[in-house]
C-alpha cells in the first residue's frame, strides 16, 4: 500500500540557521507533485524529510496517520524501503557494469546470503534488462558506468530507483548537471516512469514547462516556506516570477 503523508508545521533548522519553517502539506497515493522554486530554498532538505533520512527540528510528519518520530528503528527502515530518491548527480560506481549499478537498488531488501550470490555471480539479468530497456539503455547492461555519458548514466541511477518498485519515487533535481535537451529527456522518462508504476512521485526541478502537463500539484518553495500550492494550471505566471525573484533561474 503506498504510504499517505501529512506534514503539520514540519521545520528544519540547521544549527540556528532554518531551512525550512512551516511547513504544512499532504501527499495521497499517485499524486505527482513538481517542487518547483530558486536554489537554496529547502526543496532538497523537504525530500530528505520525505524519504525519512532526515528528522525535522519542528512539526509532525505522519505516515498512513502516525507520526513517523514514533516508529522503532524497523518500522522506519520499511518505510524508508518504501521511498527512492534520484539525486542531483547519478552516484554511480564507475568501475562496475551497469547492472550491477542498478542491481545495488535491491541489496537492501535482501538477505545476507542473496547479497553475497550477487556479488559472486550478475544475478537477476532479465529484471535489470527490463527496466533498462523501458529507459532506453538496455545495450548498455554489462558496460561499465564510467564509460557512459551524463543522460546515460543519470537513466542508469533512475533505472537504480526504479528496480525495487518503490511506491514512492523523490527526484531531487536529477537534471542539474545535463543539458537542456539531455534535462528535457530525462525529466519525461522520470514523469512517465512513475504513471506506468502508479507510484507517488515529489520531482524538484526547474522545468516547469514540462512537467506541469503531467503533475497533479505544484509547490512553490523559497527561502523555506511554501509560496504556493496548486492545481498546474492555477499557477501564474506573475507567481512564477515572485517565486524566481533575483534569482535568474527560472527557465
Amino acid at each position: 500500500m503506498t504510504p499517505e503523508l501529512h506534514l503539520r508545521d514540519v521545520g528544519r533548522h540547521w544549527g540556528e540557521r532554518p531551512t525550512l519553517q512551516h511547513i504544512t502539506l499532504s501527499l495521497s497515493a499517485g499524486e505527482r507533485v513538481a517542487l518547483i522554486g530558486p536554489s537554496g530554498g529547502g526543496k532538497s532538505t523537504l525530500i530528505k524529510l520525505l524519504a525519512g533520512s532526515l528528522r525535522p527540528t519542528a512539526g509532525v510528519i505522519e505516515v498512513n496517520g502516525r507520526a513517523m518520530g514514533d516508529f522503532s528503528w524497523p518500522e522506519l527502515q520499511r518505510y524508508r524501503s518504501q521511498c527512492r530518491i534520484v539525486e542531483q548527480q547519478s552516484l554511480l560506481v564507475p568501475q562496475s557494469t551497469v547492472h550491477s549499478n542498478v542491481l545495488s537498488g535491491l541489496l537492501s531488501t535482501w538477505p545476507w546470503h542473496k547479497v553475497l550470490r550477487a556479488a559472486l555471480w550478475p544475478i537477476e539479468r532479465q529484471r535489470v534488462g527490463t527496466v533498462l530497456q523501458q529507459l532506453g539503455v538496455a545495450e548498455h547492461q554489462w558496460a561499465k558506468a564510467g564509460e557512459l555519458s551524463g543522460g546515460q548514466m543519470q537513466r542508469v541511477a533512475i533505472a537504480r530507483a526504479l528496480i525495487a518498485d518503490p511506491a514512492i519515487l523523490l527526484a531531487d533535481e536529477p537534471t542539474a548537471s545535463l543539458d537542456p535537451h539531455t534535462a528535457r529527456s530525462v525529466t519525461r522518462l522520470i514523469i512517465e516512469a512513475a504513471q506506468a508504476r502508479h507510484m507517488s512521485l515529489v520531482f524538484c526541478t526547474h522545468w516547469f514547462d514540462i512537467v506541469k502537463r503531467d503533475c497533479t500539484r505544484v509547490i512553490g518553495l523559497k527561502n523555506g516556506q511554501i509560496m504556493f500550492d496548486l492545481a498546474p494550471d492555477q499557477v501564474s505566471p506573475s507567481q512564477l516570477d515572485q517565486l524566481y525573484a533575483g534569482s535568474g533561474e527560472r527557465i
